[in-house]
């Protein structure tokens, strides 16, 4: 839940607000009815233009990237030569749906056409589309000029008194002076934002609260956090509004978590999950169990990941959640990895990862046709080491190189630091020299992305791989006894959580030992 968008055009609709609240009380299938009916009644280019954007929005929020991008290009092609800032906002919407792409360059462009666009308009529209030029310059790590043009934003905002369009710009401040290590600049924003709504009792005061909690915990004042985003918890206590006080207690249990506060981050998605099942939020429901699956992940209860996980699966079936199905079954296939090293046998190794193949495959058809990067990276991660664990380093090398490609194309050195740590131990037999100059690359790309156990785990694996085979000299008196079936296990934390990245699980005997 983040800031509400400003849209001068759409905002001017009748169905506007209708729209708006069903947005931000992320009732999307609600909030597309209301926007595709806009679009079966538009009787001009213009109406036209305001229901693509607000499908586009739709979209974004139910994380279908792609048809969120589609529905931005009709927008785009109704919106064309219009007189008023139907075609400003459009390209500012387009530019949004190629960041959630990761198409930055491209978006860069719709972000300069918007700019462009609004020289002939009103103050509002050029503050909207210096935000989203501001946004857009944020993610492709240009902070300080981030911070520059959404601070021009939020002066044009302020002279036009539209507080909603100020807040969207003060909170692209805040981020930018995060990502640059300026910690007051940040929480002075956040403060401003919360300033414009406090003690409203409205959404967007929830909201405000949000963002200068989240700011805090991203400032290392994890105590401070929960307790500012506990305000805004308490902001839907008082009007008994369930469906709201779901969706807080949700992003209070993910500070929680984030500030390895596990045991009030589990009391809170228990609260979340009550509030969704009391009101009926299917959506909602589905998100916090795939949210409690993958805490459970992290802290190694495998079992009960699974179990709470099929149950998310059901809903998102039974409701169509796509998108929320692919992300469910990638945290499911990655419950099923890491339980490989507990197997009690062969046979149930074989079948733990046939389990973990069968749902990451379908995770990343799903997350593929959706268009979410992010999503396709985690899952091509957890099937590489699933290939890897089962010996077949052919098709762990493929998945795990298509998952460090896209770690390259959005810029995410974490992602490519895991997955090339995947390529690096699939060559240990092959070019042991080649996997271990990737295992350190791997360390180097971990270490800048901020991941030091990660990057402390990839510099162990260099070691296992450099010193792989080589035999050093010993009696039988030193000699250790041991199992005839000795399994080693190379493991890597990630975000300093407990996901098991790669195996050599029985790894080497797999090259002479036939599989049943």
């Amino acid at each position: 839940m983040t800031i509400m968008d400003f849209d001068e055009g759409l905002n001017s609709a009748s169905w506007a607000p209708e729209f708006w609240q069903h947005l931000g009380h992320e009732e999307v299938d609600k909030a597309l009815d209301i926007a595709s009916k806009a679009l079966q009644q538009a009787r001009d280019a213009r109406g036209r233009a305001l229901a693509h954007n607000a499908i586009a929005r739709a979209q974004l929020l139910a994380r279908e990237y792609l048809k969120a991008e589609e529905a931005a290009d009709q927008g785009l092609e109704a919106a064309r030569g219009a007189k008023d800032s139907s075609d400003v906002m459009a390209q500012c919407i387009a530019a949004k749906t190629l960041l959630a792409r990761f198409r930055h360059d491209d978006a860069f462009q719709a972000a300069e056409a918007a700019v462009s666009l609004a020289q002939s308009k009103g103050k509002s529209v050029q503050a909207a589309a210096l935000t989203t030029r501001a946004q857009v310059c944020l993610a492709r790590d240009k902070k300080q000029e981030a911070g520059k043009v959404a601070r021009q934003a939020v002066a044009l905002f302020r002279e036009c008194e539209e507080r909603s369009g100020e807040a969207m710009a003060l909170e692209v401040v805040a981020r930018a002076c995060l990502a640059a290590k300026k910690g007051n600049e940040a929480l002075r924003a956040a403060n401003e934002v919360l300033a414009l709504f406090q003690g409203s009792g409205s959404d967007a005061e929830s909201r405000s609260l949000l963002l200068v909690a989240k700011t805090k915990q991203a400032l290392g004042d994890a105590q401070e956090a929960q307790e500012v985003a506990q305000k805004a918890v308490a902001i839907f206590e008082k009007t008994d509004d369930r469906q709201m006080q779901g969706i807080t207690l949700k992003q209070l249990a993910e500070i929680c978590f984030a500030g390895a506060d596990n045991i009030d981050g589990w009391q809170y998605t228990k609260e979340a999950l009550e509030c969704f099942r009391e009101v009926g939020h299917k959506r909602g429901e589905a998100a916090t169990l795939c949210q409690i699956a993958a805490a459970h992940v992290d802290n190694g209860a495998c079992e009960e990941a699974l179990r709470i996980a099929e149950e998310a699966v059901t809903i998102c079936r039974e409701s169509n959640f796509r998108s929320q199905l692919g992300t469910t079954l990638s945290v499911i296939a990655s419950a099923y990895v890491a339980q490989l090293p507990a197997a009690r046998s062969d046979q149930q190794e074989q079948q733990i990862n046939w389990k973990a193949r069968l749902a990451g495959k379908e995770a990343l058809g799903i997350l593929q046709s959706v268009g979410d990067r992010v999503g396709e990276a985690q899952t091509l991660k957890s099937l590489a080491s699933a290939f890897l664990n089962y010996g077949n380093a052919a098709e762990a090398r493929a998945r795990a190189k298509l998952a460090v490609d896209i770690g390259k194309e959005i810029g995410n050195k974490q992602i490519e630091g895991e997955n090339l740590l995947l390529v690096a131990q699939s060559k240990v037999h092959e070019n042991k020299e080649e996997g271990a100059r990737l295992a350190r690359l791997s360390e180097k790309l971990l270490r800048e992305a901020g991941a030091s156990s990660a990057a402390r785990s990839a510099g162990d694996t260099y070691d296992f791989i450099r010193d792989y085979g080589v035999q050093r000299k010993e009696t039988k008196k030193d000699r250790p006894k041991q199992e005839a079936d000795v399994k080693t296990d190379i493991t890597l934390d990630v975000e300093e959580g407990k996901h098991r990245l790669g195996y050599f699980h029985g790894f080497t005997a797999r090259a002479v030992r036939p599989r049943a």
